[in-house]
């Protein structure tokens, strides 16, 4: 059997007209004088030491990564301000906070071998939810009365 070949329709985008799709005259925010669409490093940098920046983290030039910093941080202020505009909303999530004794154990759970296994985190989370915990790590008769790893098949005979 042939594999039937699939019509489809291809539309050339002129690359002119896509710039268009792109416009800075579409920001109705203002945009800092000298910010341009694309970085343009303040000294000349060969295809070489981009190539070395990307795979290797390496400054074609010192200052090189200040300046890529300061100009993605410009455009994210453009951009959260242009958002402000158009009514949107922007989420930022509050940092994690981690215990100061992260090798204090909330509690433990038995494992499917009857040993107790140690959980870290929050006592209350770990409290509220320990039968959970106890099904996941395979303790508290998580397979009932079939346990595979016995050789019961949960069928009396």
């Amino acid at each position: 059997m042939k594999n039937k070949p699939i019509k489809a329709t291809v539309r050339f985008v002129d690359p002119e007209e896509a710039d268009k799709n792109d416009r800075l005259e579409d920001y109705t925010v203002p945009i800092p004088e000298g910010l341009t669409e694309e970085f343009r490093p303040s000294k000349p940098v060969t295809p070489r030491q981009m190539i070395d920046w990307e795979t290797k983290n390496k400054e074609p030039y010192p200052g090189y990564a200040e300046e890529l910093f300061n100009w993605e941080n410009a455009w994210e202020e453009v951009n959260r301000a242009q958002l402000k505009a158009d009514g949107g909303y922007l989420h930022i999530a509050d940092p994690v906070h981690f215990d100061d004794d992260p090798e204090a154990a909330a509690g433990s759970v038995k494992n499917v071998d009857g040993e107790e296994v140690p959980v870290y985190g929050n006592d209350h989370v770990f409290g509220e939810h320990k039968d959970t915990f106890e099904n996941v790590f395979g303790g508290n008769d998580q397979f009932g009365a079939a346990d595979p790893f016995s050789g019961n098949d949960g069928v009396d005979d």
